[in-house]
């Protein structure tokens, strides 16, 4: 059976939101479990800086304290990145592969918008926080294992893939840019780069801890956990493992399925990688991080844009990030300087959502 542009897109983007919601529910109970027993308590709007939220967020909220950071971003129906939104956009995807996906998966994908979408006032307290993104990640979890042993393995298991692949690689991005959003809102300074919990809050919220412990002993560096999630290879969430997943995707799509690749394609993706190899050879990576996670989101938002206008039939929009701007060559080659591009990529995600959603529920 030929694959349809729309059921490749609905495939792409039902990784992508899948690995989303996984990844949003992780970080805030991560936060959550950091944040309790402190004296002071920390601050919570720094995940506000962290997705360039917080103007939305202001038309709907006054304070950005626990409550309603946690409820804006697990469960607020007017925000395009929460959870709830995230589920339901998988939910939507799913009901448009229905004659594709298994039976089981769309019974699940029901259950898992539902849980979300009917979670009580009591589950969203800093206290039973932990149970209900656990709760959210065993449903993600579910749908990848699902996935994984039911779909067929045609051009559209290649499609989903890249999706799930593209949006690790960002989401891990993100998590990585934490410090410079905490020293946006004044929480942090320079001084506390090195603050040993906030990198382990990192290794916690990716699931990668105890694989970092098998590699690294002894006190927890900045630079050995930035690497370690940067250029690990047998660690499945580090943008390099990402991308390299994604470009055998994007091989197989023509090697094995038959789909025609794009030489601009394949030259996005080399691009990407050549990114991260400079990087490797940096010796203030950390120094020079927030750079870089700006460069990748930069260069993942392209790759997304280049995927929709060859294979989705998706004209690109006036909002999307110009492919062909380089960035300044000031200090190493993948810093971004300009302010302007740097809101692009912090704005890029949110479009996404939206875009995605409108077609999916067309």
């Amino acid at each position: 059976m030929n694959l349809l542009a729309r059921q490749a897109e609905s495939l792409f983007w039902l990784g992508r939101y899948i690995e989303r919601a996984s990844s949003l529910a992780r970080i805030l109970m991560v936060q959550t479990a950091f944040d309790r027993g402190r004296a002071d308590g920390s601050a919570w709007g720094w995940l506000l800086a962290l997705y360039d939220e917080s103007d939305d967020f202001h038309k709907r909220y006054r304070e950005a304290n626990s409550q309603n950071v946690i409820r804006y971003f697990l469960n607020d129906p007017e925000h395009a990145g929460s959870v709830l939104r995230s589920m339901e956009a998988v939910r939507s995807n799913a009901r448009a592969l229905r004659a594709m996906i298994s039976t089981d998966f769309w019974m699940h994908s029901n259950q898992a918008y539902r849980h979300v979408k009917e979670l009580p006032e009591s589950a969203l307290s800093e206290m039973r926080l932990a149970a209900t993104g656990e709760a959210i990640q065993i449903n993600c979890y579910a749908l990848l294992g699902i996935s994984s042993s039911t779909l067929y393995r045609d051009a559209g298991w290649r499609f989903f893939q890249l999706g799930l692949e593209i949006e690790r690689a960002d989401q891990m991005s993100r998590l990585l840019d934490v410090r410079f959003a905490q020293l946006q809102i004044g929480e942090a300074d320079g001084a506390l780069i090195g603050d040993f919990t906030h990198w382990t809050m990192l290794l916690r919220s990716c699931g990668g801890h105890h694989a970092f412990r098998r590699l690294v002993s002894g006190p927890v560096q900045p630079e050995n956990v930035a690497r370690f999630l940067i250029f690990e290879q047998s660690f499945a969430r580090s943008i390099s493992h990402c991308l390299s997943e994604s470009e055998q995707a994007i091989n197989e799509l023509e090697a094995v399925c038959g789909v025609p690749t794009p030489t601009p394609l394949l030259e996005r993706v080399a691009k990407l990688k050549a990114t991260v190899d400079q990087a490797f050879g940096d010796t203030d990576l950390v120094g020079h991080l927030h750079g870089f996670n700006d460069t990748i989101q930069r260069q993942l938002a392209e790759l997304t844009t280049d995927l929709g206008s060859n294979y989705f039939e998706v004209d690109a929009t006036s909002d999307a990030v110009a492919v062909d701007v380089e960035p300044p060559k000031e200090g190493p080659d993948w810093v971004v300087k300009n302010e302007a591009d740097a809101d692009a990529v912090g704005r890029q995600p949110t479009s996404d959502q939206t875009q995605s959603q409108s077609q999916t529920q067309t």
